[in-house]
């Protein structure tokens, strides 16, 4: 009796061991990078990095404890202006990456979007093959 129970508690570990695991890509079915949010804070941009779609709006949020900042983009496109508290948001409609600057402090406060393509329905990556799947 104990050797079964033994037998069955190793079978269980195992398996579970084993499974659910889609190798830390995400939810499945979902390839698309997420809207992005970027906070405002102190002498930072968080995340100072972003990845998202055509199409996708980005916004920026002051978090700044009444500290002014400002997002102004290289390419001159869409700049912020002068704030303290609220938000701003750029959609962007191409790819490529899009490099910021906060101009007021000299910080070297930084941060780049980049844009991928959306891809159109039905078009991303096909489904895992091979044993287990």
């Amino acid at each position: 009796m104990r050797l079964r129970a033994l037998a069955l508690l190793t079978g269980a570990i195992l398996m579970a061991a084993c499974g659910g695991d889609n190798g830390g890509q995400g939810p499945p079915g979902n390839d698309d990078p997420p809207d992005g949010n970027v906070e405002v804070r102190n002498n930072l941009f968080d995340p100072s990095s972003l990845e998202v779609t055509s199409g996708s709006p980005v916004t920026w949020t002051w978090n700044s404890g009444g500290v002014t900042h400002n997002v102004t983009f290289d390419d001159g496109n869409s700049p912020s202006g002068d704030k303290s508290s609220g938000t701003h948001q750029r959609t962007f409609a191409a790819a490529g990456s899009f490099p910021y600057h906060c101009t007021i402090h000299g910080l070297g406060m930084s941060g780049v979007v980049t844009v991928a393509t959306a891809q159109s329905p039905g078009t991303g990556n096909p489904p895992p093959q091979g044993p287990g799947y």
